[in-house]
């Protein structure tokens, strides 16, 4: 087991860059009443455009994105972001099964049966 979680640590650490969040493709149109934008039978938007959207001290925080180098680097960010959480989740489960293993025979025993178990020592 503890090679697991050495080789889960290892793996956290390599994760950059981490960018929260989430990213919505929009097309939209612009003030000029006259582009094609606003066409009535084929409008055709602008864009695309990318929206980051995150959080960032319990208020909501938009940045918009145009197609490139940067795009590309959130966008790696938050694929990141998502595996950490799951090796965070797969480490939590390593950890807590070291925790129980000092305390409990095993994870489902009621406090009734431990405290007899005890009592019988």
């Amino acid at each position: 087991m503890t090679f697991s979680r050495a080789r889960t640590w290892q793996q956290l650490m390599k994760l950059s860059p981490l960018c929260s969040g989430s990213l919505h493709e929009q097309y939209l149109p612009c003030g000029k009443a006259k582009c094609c934008c606003h066409d009535k039978d084929e409008p055709k938007p602008h864009g695309p455009y990318y929206l980051w959207v995150r959080r960032i001290g319990g208020k909501q925080v938009n940045r918009t994105l145009k197609p490139g180098a940067e795009l590309e680097r959130v966008r790696q960010g938050i694929s990141n972001y998502r595996k950490m959480q799951e090796l965070m989740g797969e480490l939590l489960t390593q950890e807590e099964g070291l925790v129980l293993e000092g305390g409990r025979a095993s994870v489902g025993e009621s406090k009734k049966n431990f405290k007899k178990r005890l009592q019988r020592r």
